[in-house]
């Protein structure tokens, strides 16, 4: 898995700490860190902390900011049975129902957009829809 230097605000430097890159900020562009902190990162994955550096820097937008190795992170999401294939890449797409269900949130998930691509690592267990369609609870990460 590829690992990747970034800096982020001392408040979220933690092993496991998971968030979605949503771009530069205005004062990204003349910073002199530019490169070491937002250039290998991609709009719109999710990433996870894994090793913090004891190295503080001084962020223009941020203030205090650590380095950190991340990764792109695993996420368990449902999909449907077609798209449920081991090794598989897929377009990760919300499921859409108005049944009220304790997974709604991996069938919408907040973590990755709708339209995504994503490879699926693991499949996991067929889960009960409520609304009677058949998906598996999987674990992607975002290609």
């Amino acid at each position: 898995m590829e690992v990747i230097k970034t800096l982020v605000s001392r408040y979220v430097a933690k092993p496991g700490y998971r968030f979605v890159f949503s771009g530069e900020l205005p004062e990204c562009a003349s910073c002199r860190f530019r490169s070491a902190c937002v250039s290998k990162l991609k709009v719109g994955r999710v990433y996870e902390i894994v090793r913090v550096y004891n190295i503080v820097n001084r962020c223009p937008a941020l203030g205090e900011v650590l380095t950190v190795d991340v990764v792109p992170a695993k996420v368990d999401v449902a999909l449907s049975a077609r798209s449920s294939i081991e090794g598989a890449i897929t377009t990760y797409r919300h499921i859409l129902c108005r049944t009220p269900c304790k997974y709604a949130e991996l069938c919408r998930s907040p973590w990755i957009a709708d339209g995504s691509k994503v490879k699926v690592l693991a499949v996991l267990e067929k889960l009960e829809c409520a609304a009677g369609k058949e998906v598996f609870r999987v674990t992607v990460i975002q290609v």
